[in-house]
């Protein structure tokens, strides 16, 4: 399960850094304020909480470019979340 967590947290990452067209680093900074945190998740030996996804994930959310169309994986937890998106 970790493992498929890590995976829809480091694709939505990668979506919304090429969104916004700045570095992986950048967007670990405004969501983590830690520019190493996806690069961290990234490697199978380090562990994070379901807290932290939902946590990601919600600021994902929040902060997704109004212009971008969000990914499939980020639609699904708003959805299972019943997190309002604010239009």
């Amino acid at each position: 399960m970790e493992q498929e967590l890590r995976k829809i947290l480091l694709n939505t990452a990668a979506a919304y850094a090429a969104a916004e067209a700045c570095a992986l680093s950048t967007i670990s900074r405004r969501v983590k304020n830690d520019a190493a945190f996806f690069t961290r998740i990234s490697q199978t030996d380090k562990s994070f909480t379901a807290r932290t996804f939902d946590e990601v994930m919600h600021w994902f959310a929040e902060n997704w470019p109004k212009e971008a169309q969000r990914p499939l994986e980020l639609m699904k937890w708003i959805a299972d979340t019943g997190f309002s998106v604010k239009p």
